[in-house]
């Protein structure tokens, strides 16, 4: 994942690609009524105003609308039962630097073949594959990708994705985006040439494209009894303009929602090597980059975990945001990347770097802690991941939280 940062725009989110791209002359909102549900009469009137409402969160009072109505978010503001209205923000493909595998490695093989050879990642996290012994996980312990959606043909997949959906209008529940979905699940529950951190772990994909169906994705997930959700996404806020606090307002009510199932979220921090929540340095000649102090949502929320970069030495990734930060993992770095599946049409197999590589091996460990402990509540698996994290160099608590984790010593 990659944040970049657009001024105080609304292209500042970004994660993957996706999304339906509305006509010129309308405008797709965020809205947030004042109570945790959605008032239908205040849907009504904004029907009758010309809004069509394009997707609904029942469960935290948030609706999506686009309308031509040019007077309609003056409307809204002056409405006593909205508490914020906001442009919606659309997940823009970032400049990963995705690498397909070159043809030598995609040849028909037995085994975990290239897990062997190339996954340095998976093997620093699980002892070398130890942790399997003790636990691969099961598919009673569920996790939520939330992205642009998982290539459900991709055999190293097949066994452990359990379901899909998609909160992408117009396209199917087992649609995909990109490869940046498909290369997150590998990581967390591949089996076959390559492996993920829970290898027998169950997966299951919810295609997102924009904040609202964001929100949506995270609701939905708690509402199906997910045990953890990953989100290698997110936007970096201020929370001093109205769509920043907007944005986050209805983020922290869809984690308080999770919490509230006792589902837990693991949230990537994102990758322009910023110290989150701190006032930036000025740039000479170019004086003060923005007003600080910045925030990464979802990942400052309380309840999110927030995953930093590790790379093959046990250093912070050169990218790597740090300074809120509850645990680390390996995500690749120019020297050693991080290498699982990507879209099959892609050859299948590839490379990337990223919190968003992370990310998804800390919510594999917590859902495996929770397939060894079933009796745990979400707060102890996440107590125990920082107690039995390891590793880390230099200004490791401020870089790594807790440390980098380690699953083996989590099931031990």
């Amino acid at each position: 994942m990659k944040k970049f940062l657009m001024g105080l725009t609304l292209t500042g989110l970004l994660a993957f690609g996706g999304g339906n791209v509305l006509a010129a002359d309308k405008t797709d909102y965020i809205v947030t009524f004042s109570g945790e549900e959605v008032p239908q009469s205040l849907v009504a009137e904004m029907e009758s105003l010309g809004a069509e409402i394009v997707q609904q969160v029942p469960q935290i009072g948030v609706v999506n609308v686009s309308t031509s109505n040019p007077n309609f978010k003056a409307w809204a503001d002056s409405q006593p039962g909205i508490a914020a209205i906001s442009e919606d923000v659309e997940i823009r493909s970032p400049q990963l630097e995705v690498e397909a595998a070159p043809e030598s490695v995609r040849a028909d093989a037995a085994g975990a073949d290239l897990y062997e050879q190339y996954q340095w990642d998976i093997k620093r996290v699980t002892n070398n594959g130890k942790s399997w012994e003790l636990n691969p996980g099961n598919h009673d312990v569920v996790v939520a990708v939330i992205d642009g959606g998982v290539d459900y043909t991709h055999p190293d997949l097949q066994k452990n994705l359990l379901y899909s959906k998609s909160f992408v209008p117009g396209t199917a529940q087992n649609s995909f985006n990109g490869d940046h979905g498909t290369h997150v699940a590998g990581a967390i529950a591949a089996n076959g040439r390559v492996m993920g951190v829970g290898p027998e772990l169950g997966i299951a994909s919810y295609r997102v494209s924009n904040w609202t169906s964001i929100l949506a994705g995270v609701t939905t997930a708690a509402d199906d009894g997910v045990d953890v959700a990953n989100l290698s996404l997110g936007t970096y806020t201020f929370k001093n303009n109205e769509q920043e606090r907007t944005l986050h307002l209805a983020a922290s009510r869809a984690v308080r929602y999770a919490k509230s199932k006792g589902m837990i979220i693991v949230g990537a921090n994102g990758n322009d090597a910023i110290d989150l929540g701190k006032k930036m340095a000025t740039e000479p000649g170019e004086g003060a980059q923005w007003e600080g102090p910045l925030f990464d949502t979802f990942t400052d929320i309380p309840w999110v975990i927030s995953v930093s970069s590790s790379t093959i030495h046990d250093g912070l990734a050169y990218y790597s945001n740090y300074g809120n930060v509850d645990l680390a993992a390996p995500g690749g770095d120019s020297e050693a990347r991080s290498y699982n599946t990507i879209r099959m049409s892609r050859g299948g197999y590839g490379t990337m770097n990223g919190t968003s590589m992370a990310a998804p091996k800390v919510a594999a460990a917590a859902a495996l802690v929770k397939a060894e402990n079933p009796e745990l509540e979400p707060a102890q698996i996440i107590s125990l991941l920082q107690q039995t994290a390891d590793g880390g160099t230099g200004k490791s608590r401020q870089y790594f939280g807790h440390g980098i984790v380690n699953v083996y010593n989590a099931l031990q």
